[in-house]
């Protein structure tokens, strides 16, 4: 049962009162202001994928089990009658429902990456920031820190080995100089990346050079920071001005568990909460 106040959870799906909302939408205008000035560019990317896209990033083969789809219903076949009825059950049979051909993603980035599939960054790179609703289909949900559907910021670099390196950099300064001025404690760990095979060469060279840290508070990560060197470059065709494959690099913000974080910090009380994100929103920006 969830506990937090103006904060409404249910099944992994959670709805918020004035207060958290406006706390929500602070937080998310620090980030965003943050990757501005740091000269990214804001992006809207579609809030569904089709699968073989996805496929070809291998995202199937890594995380089957988050993975949830989107499928039309068989109106014509099934027929408005049948349809409502198992509507009202609350699901749908397999006869009444298409092939699914779109998937509702589970990290904002893949957008990212599809969208400048086949073309060649600048020299100077691509610093891009998106706002994306990512879901995932978890074994078991937890209040605002296991969400089935919940928002994440994330920016994204595209260019060099030392333009997406400084990113990184840039972006671990920020992040622990905000979670200083919120006065809200968080710890850096190395991380496994999901955007890596789990054997092979990859594998093995992630566990010497990390190439994912998450800031966590209290067991709970709510921001990491990774890097994919080529990986996403090389699937989608994504090329420097003097050939071979871009390295990427992102810093993603869980909205919902960095609000769950402060609720908790500040024991559930909004206005102290708020007034500590405005202060530190001052002294960075």
């Amino acid at each position: 049962m969830n506990s937090t106040p103006g904060v409404h959870v249910s099944e992994g799906l959670a709805a918020l009162d004035a207060e958290p909302t406006r706390l929500v939408e602070t937080l998310d205008r620090i980030f965003t202001r943050w990757a501005e000035r740091a000269g990214a560019a804001a992006l809207t990317v579609p809030p569904l994928l089709p699968v073989a896209d996805l496929a070809g990033l291998d995202v199937y083969q890594n995380f089957p089990q988050l993975a949830l789809v989107a499928a039309p219903l068989t109106v014509s076949d099934a027929g408005a009658e049948r349809i409502e009825r198992e509507a009202s059950s609350g699901h749908f049979s397999t006869t009444t429902l298409r092939r699914a051909g779109l998937a509702l993603p589970s990290s904002a980035c893949y957008g990212v990456y599809l969208h400048h599939r086949n073309r060649e960054v600048s020299e100077r790179g691509e610093l891009v920031t998106v706002l994306g609703q990512c879901f995932r289909n978890e074994d078991h949900f937890d209040g605002l820190r296991r969400l089935k559907a919940f928002r994440m910021r994330e920016i994204v670099a595209l260019g060099t080995p030392e333009q997406v390196s400084a990113h990184l950099e840039r972006s671990a300064r920020f992040l622990g100089t905000l979670a200083n001025e919120i006065g809200l404690p968080l710890e850096r760990r190395a991380a496994s990346d999901p955007f890596y095979d789990r054997a092979g060469d990859r594998a093995t060279f992630q566990q010497v050079v990390p190439v994912k840290h998450e800031y966590v508070y209290k067991g709970m990560a709510i921001a990491s920071v990774n890097t994919h060197f080529t990986f996403f470059g090389e699937r989608c065709s994504i090329a420097l001005p003097g050939g071979g494959g871009a390295s990427t690099s992102c810093v993603g913000f869980g909205l919902e568990r960095w609000l769950h974080a402060l609720a908790n910090h500040f024991d559930g009380d909004w206005q102290l909460a708020q007034g500590a994100v405005e202060r530190a929103e001052k002294s960075l920006l």
